[in-house]
C-alpha cells in the first residue's frame, strides 16, 4: 500500500513538470503585417486595386467596337476641296514638317519658280464609283498617310507632292480614310521589405512583412489618315 501511494505521488511530480516543459518549449508568437496599394487611373476617374477581380468596373471605356468614328483628325476630301482644287507647290509644303517630308521620300523645295507650280486634284467620287477623265491617262499610283498628329490635309498635300515629284499635276483622288492603331504605356514603382525578431525570455518570435507600390496606365487609340490617288498626265 505504501509502495502504491509512493507510486502515484512520483507519476503526479512527474506529469506536472513535463506539462509545463512542453507549455513553455512549444509556445511561440508569430504576427504578420501585409499591406498592398494600387490604383489605375483611366480618362481622369481612380479606381482601387483592393477588390475582387469580378467587381473590378472601368468607366468611360472607348468604344473600340462600336459604330465606326474616323476621329477627328479626318476630314472628308469634299469638305478639303470646297473652295477650290487648286495649289501651288509652296502652298502644300508650308504647313508640313521636315519629318513628314522625309518620310514620304521628298525634299524642302527651295526653287522661287518650282513653288509656284501648281497641281490640281481631281474627285469625282459617287458612292464608291470613280469617273475616269477623259482629257488624261495614268502615270502612276500615289499614296500619303498623314503619320502621328498629322490630318486628313496633310496627307493630301503629302500625296499632291509626291505626284509633283514624279512629274504630274493633276491627281485623281480614289480612296481615303484612317489606319486604326491601338497603344498601351505603363509605368510602377515599389518597395517591399520583411524583418523578424526571437524574444528568447518570453519563448516567442515575431515576424512582420510590408509593401508599398504605385502604378499607373494609359490606353487608347491612333487613327492616322491616308489617301490615294492616281497620277495623271494630259493624253498626247
Amino acid at each position: 500500500m505504501k509502495s502504491l501511494f509512493i507510486a502515484l505521488i512520483v507519476f503526479a511530480v512527474s506529469f506536472v513538470f513535463l506539462t509545463g516543459v512542453a507549455l513553455a518549449g512549444g509556445s511561440a508568437d508569430a504576427d504578420a503585417l501585409a499591406y498592398a496599394g494600387s490604383d489605375l487611373t483611366m480618362t481622369g476617374s481612380k479606381i482601387p486595386m483592393n477588390v475582387v477581380p469580378q467587381d473590378l468596373k472601368f468607366p468611360q471605356l472607348i468604344p473600340y467596337f462600336g459604330p465606326d468614328n474616323p476621329g477627328f483628325r479626318f476630314r472628308p476630301l469634299a469638305d478639303i476641296l470646297l473652295y477650290g482644287n487648286v495649289f501651288t507647290i509652296g502652298s502644300l509644303q508650308a504647313d508640313l514638317t521636315d519629318e513628314m517630308l522625309l518620310r514620304n521620300g521628298l525634299e524642302k523645295v527651295t526653287n522661287v519658280e518650282a513653288l509656284k507650280q501648281v497641281v490640281t486634284v481631281i474627285y469625282t467620287n459617287d458612292n464608291g464609283k470613280n469617273v475616269a477623265d477623259k482629257r488624261y491617262q495614268r502615270r502612276g499610283y500615289v499614296m500619303a498617310k498623314a503619320g502621328e498628329d498629322a490630318t486628313s490635309l496633310d496627307a493630301l498635300q503629302l500625296l499632291l507632292l509626291i505626284a509633283n515629284k514624279m512629274g504630274s499635276n493633276t491627281v485623281h483622288v480614289t480612296r481615303q480614310g484612317v489606319d486604326f492603331s491601338m497603344y498601351a504605356t505603363g509605368w510602377g514603382i515599389g518597395l517591399g521589405g520583411v524583418s523578424g525578431s526571437l524574444n528568447a525570455t518570453q519563448d516567442g518570435g515575431q515576424v512582420a512583412s510590408g509593401m508599398l507600390g504605385y502604378s499607373s496606365g494609359k490606353s487608347g487609340a491612333n487613327k492616322d489618315p491616308w489617301i490615294q490617288g492616281i497620277a495623271l498626265e494630259p493624253l498626247p
